[in-house]
């Protein structure tokens, strides 16, 4: 629609859709997401996909949500065009709709000129949360660029997110467009509010039949919304939430979220080592049927089974006086081999997607 849906529309979608269960996902050969979408040994990631995909479809997963990568359709828009057409189908073929994800601030470069990332044989680094190098001191010191924020590539980028939206605007294969993942997330609440409005009103304008949202991640201390998070509920149709704390956080925060009438997509959760427990977690949005997409899926080069930085970093300026477990995975459900990472947990997940079918 060219509109905010009303809450009875929003839930009648809800209706129609039934309980939307799935992963954040990137196949596990995939160093980063520009080796989801570049043609350089697309073949190859292609087959690891389908293998994937056909996991999520035997665990009882319904839909997936995947993220675009600008740079790539900007170097290789035709072949990027075409990868994601495939991708959108190969996940059609293992019954799994799509959430699309058509903004992220996590994948920006640092400093005031925008560089596109280099594509072919990706770089990344052992050990480390989605493979990436840490920061050095001096690149913690530059702002994050955004490409929305100069006039060489805004357009450029509006321009994807039109050929993208216009292209899939009917396509039931699309479940729904998540217009902005945490925004603010890295150039803060100033930054990000104009252009939270520009991508909205971008998608809009196409008059898709999905509903759009953009994530509320960061509730304030005083139990209000920050900025971005306020501009999101308001735009948004349905409420896409993160949320990566224990149980007894994880039911306030969902309690919270009762103020919006609207359906819940916990578009990202599960965080072990925060004492974030499947066996926990997943019964209640089961119970609740609050939409889900687990951070990862097969453990792989990103490797998001291990600890962000950050994780280390307090544990350090801590003396390791911090409550983590850091024996266990962060993020992932099955291990390299296809076996779960821990058979409970898929066991437990398997028992309550049958039910719900």
């Amino acid at each position: 629609m060219k509109r905010r849906w009303t809450e009875a529309e929003a839930w009648a979608w809800q209706e129609k859709v039934g309980w939307l269960r799935g992963c954040n996902f990137i196949g596990s050969d995939c160093a980063n997401r520009i080796d989801m979408w570049q043609s350089h040994k697309n073949a190859e990631h292609m087959a690891t996909a389908e293998r994937e995909l056909a996991l999520c479809r035997e665990t009882g997963f319904n839909t997936v949500r995947i993220i675009v990568e600008f740079d790539v359709w900007l170097q290789e828009h035709d072949s990027f065009m075409d990868i994601f057409e495939k991708y959108i189908a190969l996940c059609d073929k293992y019954g799994q709709k799509v959430m699309v994800v058509l903004a992220n601030e996590a994948q920006l470069c640092r400093g005031e000129k925008y560089v596109p990332k280099p594509l072919g044989e990706q770089v990344y680094a052992i050990g480390h949360h989605q493979g990436r190098f840490p920061l050095t001191p001096e690149q913690k010191a530059l702002t994050p660029y955004h490409e929305l924020e100069r006039d060489e590539t805004r357009e450029k980028y509006i321009e994807m997110v039109r050929q993208i939206v216009g292209k899939y605007r009917a396509d039931e294969r699309i479940v729904c467009w998540n217009v902005f993942n945490e925004p603010g997330l890295a150039i803060g609440a100033e930054r990000s509010l104009p252009l939270i409005e520009l991508m909205f009103k971008t998608v809009r304008e196409q008059d898709p039949i999905q509903p759009l949202a953009s994530d509320i991640w960061y509730w304030s201390r005083l139990d209000e919304l920050r900025p971005f998070d306020k501009l999101s509920s308001e735009l948004s149709d349905v409420i896409s939430w993160h949320c990566y704390k224990p149980v007894e956080q994880f039911v306030i925060d969902l309690k919270k979220l009762s103020r919006f009438n609207r359906p819940i997509l916990l578009t990202e959760w599960l965080h072990r080592i925060n004492l974030q427990k499947v066996r926990e977690i997943y019964p209640i949005l089961f119970l609740e049927k609050i939409n889900c997409w687990c951070w990862g899926f097969v453990a792989g080069k990103t490797q998001t089974y291990e600890p962000w930085d950050v994780l280390w970093e307090q544990y350090d300026k801590n003396g390791g006086n911090v409550n983590y477990d850091f024996t266990l995975w962060q993020h992932d459900l099955y291990r390299p081999s296809l076996r779960p990472y821990d058979p409970n947990e898929i066991k437990l997940i398997k028992e309550c997607n049958a039910k719900a079918d």
